[in-house]
């Protein structure tokens, strides 16, 4: 009986240590971010580079706003995340390729594990992967909104692309 008992706590620790190392590795937390060789995807405007900079200076003066969405991840992506950011994409790219083409809106996929991308987290208070529209004004951030419904609505892609179009549309009507 003994024996039994001594087999069934060995097993049981077995299993705990195994789930602890599963958890770490799942949710990433043992990454190196400086060694991850995943580099952030960006969608932007025509005539721009990745750092958001346009290499061209027909940007016109007069436009002294815009709105820019940003949808954060890490280098560890389920495939949740990876759905989410494929259709913030499309939905952005589906809805709004004049604001895309014209500067009026920009769309970011960034990676906040990249040691450059890190002050992302503090700025946009960032507990999980996340949309952020935020609205310029003169080069300077104005305001901010994480849409965290598209957790919500990942699952239909009719209400996340209503849900992200309409809050995109919201802070365009605004500019």
């Amino acid at each position: 009986m003994k024996t039994k008992a001594i087999a069934i706590r060995v097993l049981l620790s077995a299993a705990i240590a195994i789930m602890g190392i599963t958890a770490v590795f799942a949710f990433g937390s043992d990454v190196d971010p400086d060694t991850s060789t995943e580099q952030y995807k960006t969608v932007l405007p025509k005539d721009s580079t990745a750092s958001g900079d346009s290499t061209d200076s027909k940007e016109s003066p007069e436009l002294s706003s815009k709105v820019i969405a940003y949808y954060f991840h890490s280098t560890r992506r389920c495939y949740s995340c990876k759905k989410i950011e494929a259709y913030t994409e499309e939905a952005i790219k589906e809805g709004f390729k004049e604001q895309l083409t014209g500067g009026e809106l920009e769309f970011y996929s960034i990676n906040v594990d990249e040691k450059q991308n890190r002050h992302y987290v503090k700025d946009y208070q960032l507990y999980t992967k996340s949309l952020i529209v935020s609205k310029s004004e003169n080069g300077k951030e104005a305001e901010w909104k994480n849409l965290t419904k598209i957790w919500q609505f990942y699952r239909s892609k009719e209400k996340f692309f209503k849900y992200v179009q309409d809050e995109i549309k919201a802070y365009l009507a605004e500019s």
